[in-house]
C-alpha cells in the first residue's frame, strides 16, 4: 500500500512538472542561474586562496646571528622559538651553509666567485628562517624576537623588509574571505526568494487541483510531496545542466589560471568535478525543499 501511496505521489509530481512544462522551464533556469553564481563563487575563492596560500608559503622571517654566537646558542634560540605558539616551523643555516648555497645560486658570475675566494672569512651569517601560522602573526614573531635576552645573540631579524609584502598578503586574505561570505550570503537570500515565489505561483495555477483533493479526503502530505517531488525535480534537473556547463568552463579556466599564477589549482580538491557536482545537487535540494515545504505551509495553510 505503501509503495502504491509513493508510486503515485512521484507520478503526480512528474506530471505536474511535464504539464506546466514552461513554468517547470522558468523554474529550472532560475536554479540554473543561482546554481552557476555560487559555482563562480566558489571557484573563485578557491582559486584565489589557492594562490594566496602558494604565496604565502614563500613568505618567512630571517633571523641573523651575530658571528661569535656558538651553534650550540643558536639551536637553543631555534628550540625556544619552535615554542612560540604563533610559529609553525623553522630552518637553521648555518653561515657554511649559507655560503655553499649562495655560491650555487651565483656560480656562472666570476666576478662574486673571486671576490669571496678574496675575503679572509665567511661573510654571511647564521641564519634561522621562521614561519607563521598565519600572515598576521609575524609581528607578534618579530617583537618577541627583539626580547632583551635575544639581543646579545641576534644582529637583525629581516620583518621590516618584508612588513609591506606580509601584511599587503594579509588584506587581501582577510578581503577575499569577506567577500566571498558576503557572495554566498546574498545569493542565498536571493535564491531562496526566487524559488520561493516560483514554487508560490505553481501552488497558485493549481489551487483547484488542490482544492478538489481536499474536497475528495487527500492528507496534508499528499497534497504536498507532489510539490516537493516537483521541487527535487527542479534540483536534478538544474544541478544536471550546470555542471554540463561547468565542466567546459573548468577544462579552459583552469589550465590559464595555473599557467599564470605558477601553481597547479586544479589538484584543489573542490575543483575537482564530483565534489562541485555534489556541491551543486546539495544547493539545489537544500534551497528547493525548504523553499517549496516554507511556500506551501504558508500558502496553502497546512
Amino acid at each position: 500500500m505503501e509503495s502504491v501511496y509513493i508510486y503515485r505521489i512521484i507520478r503526480t509530481g512528474l506530471t505536474n512538472f511535464w504539464r506546466n512544462i514552461w513554468l517547470s522551464a522558468t523554474a529550472t533556469l532560475i536554479m540554473v542561474v543561482t546554481l552557476a553564481i555560487f559555482t563562480l563563487t566558489i571557484i573563485a575563492y578557491s582559486v584565489s586562496s589557492s594562490a594566496i596560500q602558494n604565496i604565502q608559503e614563500r613568505v618567512d622571517i630571517s633571523v641573523y646571528f651575530k658571528s661569535q654566537v656558538a651553534e650550540s646558542q643558536i639551536m637553543t634560540i631555534k628550540a625556544e622559538v619552535e615554542a612560540f605558539p604563533e610559529v609553525a616551523s623553522t630552518q637553521y643555516i648555518s653561515a657554511d651553509q649559507a655560503l655553499a648555497d649562495f655560491r650555487a645560486k651565483h656560480a656562472n658570475n666570476a666576478l662574486i666567485n673571486e671576490s669571496l675566494d678574496q675575503l679572509s672569512g665567511n661573510p654571511l651569517p647564521a641564519t634561522l628562517q621562521v614561519k607563521a601560522k598565519q600572515l598576521d602573526q609575524y609581528p607578534q614573531i618579530a617583537q618577541e624576537l627583539q626580547q632583551p635576552q635575544y639581543q646579545e645573540y641576534i644582529d637583525k631579524v629581516n620583518y621590516e623588509d618584508n612588513r609591506s609584502v606580509i601584511e599587503r598578503l594579509a588584506r587581501i586574505i582577510s578581503t577575499v574571505k569577506k567577500v566571498g561570505i558576503g557572495m554566498m550570503a546574498v545569493f542565498s537570500l536571493i535564491a531562496i526568494l526566487v524559488i520561493f515565489n516560483t514554487i508560490r505561483l505553481t501552488i497558485y495555477n493549481r489551487r483547484e487541483e488542490v482544492e478538489i483533493m481536499r474536497l475528495v479526503g487527500a492528507t496534508n502530505w499528499y497534497i504536498q510531496w507532489p510539490f516537493i517531488v516537483e521541487s527535487i525535480l527542479y534540483a536534478l534537473a538544474a544541478s544536471i545542466i550546470t555542471i554540463l556547463l561547468t565542466i567546459p568552463i573548468l577544462n579552459y579556466m583552469l589550465p590559464r589560471f595555473s599557467t599564470y599564477l605558477g601553481i597547479d589549482v586544479a589538484t584543489t580538491g573542490i575543483l575537482s568535478i564530483g565534489y562541485i557536482f555534489l556541491f551543486q545537487v546539495g544547493v539545489a535540494l537544500v534551497l528547493g525543499v525548504i523553499s517549496s515545504l516554507v511556500a506551501i505551509r504558508r500558502y496553502l495553510k497546512i
